[in-house]
């Protein structure tokens, strides 16, 4: 575990210096995702200045809920990209390659690719937890479990991540399949918590983590509801065990079925 650990931050730091090496595309990318993600904020906050509170949330809870999304996202993607790139590298056979490997076989898959526009999303991340703790006068108690929701979160949204990248094994033209379904997965957890009730907060909390990885986090720190960090740190522990399981038995098929079909 300990020389899996030591081959993956080789790997990232790798990825990052070959990345940096073009400073101004780099930097272009960072600060360029960190303005469009102020779309967003803009959006949600002027929607609650126009109607009102929906469901309890504020534009406190905004920051805070595009501050969990885009730390997470930012983090796994910036150095973990190769999870987006597996339909295409299941699809052109590159995946070949990663079955030598003596390492973890999903770790080097992951870390095969590096985003620099995703450590935009990070770094807006950062920002935008900083000013939740601002607005919502964040105590100690809650800066605390920010920090431990962020890991369970981040959980899920690699658990969720894997499991429909998984997808990419049984289907000859993968990308458009794992693409949808990972914007059905994604595209909710922007969306303005308080929206979310009834039967739409049940699907995107237990058969899609949605609200796993933003609106949940939110509402347990604002409220201070343990009951819900309980409830975050099972469904991440399960998703992330889940996806472990189906990476596993997907790659199964991939040896087995091979390209009989894809050269077709």
């Amino acid at each position: 575990m300990k020389n899996e650990l030591k081959f993956a931050l080789h790997t990232i730091k790798k990825n990052l210096a070959s990345s940096a090496e073009l400073r101004t595309s780099f930097l272009m990318n960072i600060f360029g995702m960190m303005i469009n993600n102020v779309s967003f904020v803009i959006i949600w906050v002027f929607l609650i200045k126009t109607a009102g509170n929906i469901g309890g949330w504020t534009s406190a809870d905004i920051f805070g809920l595009q501050g969990f999304v885009a730390l997470i996202y930012g983090f796994v993607f910036s150095f973990g990209a190769g999870l987006k790139e597996m339909p295409r590298l299941v699809s052109s056979g590159i995946f070949d390659q990663f079955l030598l490997s003596p390492k973890s076989l999903l770790g080097r898959v992951a870390t095969s690719s590096f985003s620099a526009s995703a450590i935009g999303d990070l770094f807006f991340g950062v920002v935008c937890l900083g000013i939740y703790w601002s607005m919502i006068g964040a105590s100690m108690e809650q800066i605390i479990l920010t920090l431990v929701l962020c890991v369970f979160a981040t959980l899920a949204f690699i658990g969720a991540t894997v499991s429909i990248q998984a997808i990419s094994f049984y289907f000859t033209d993968p990308d458009s399949v794992t693409r949808s379904l990972f914007e059905l997965f994604f595209t909710p957890s922007l969306f303005h918590g308080g929206a979310f009730q009834g039967a739409t907060r049940f699907v995107f909390t237990f058969l899609l983590p949605s609200l796993v990885i933003g609106t949940l986090p939110v509402e347990a720190v604002t409220n201070l509801s343990y009951q819900k960090v309980v409830l975050i740190g099972v469904l991440s522990v399960v998703w992330f065990v889940l996806s472990l399981w189906l990476f596993k038995k997907a790659v199964k098929r991939y040896e087995s079925a091979n390209f009989m079909t894809f050269g077709q």
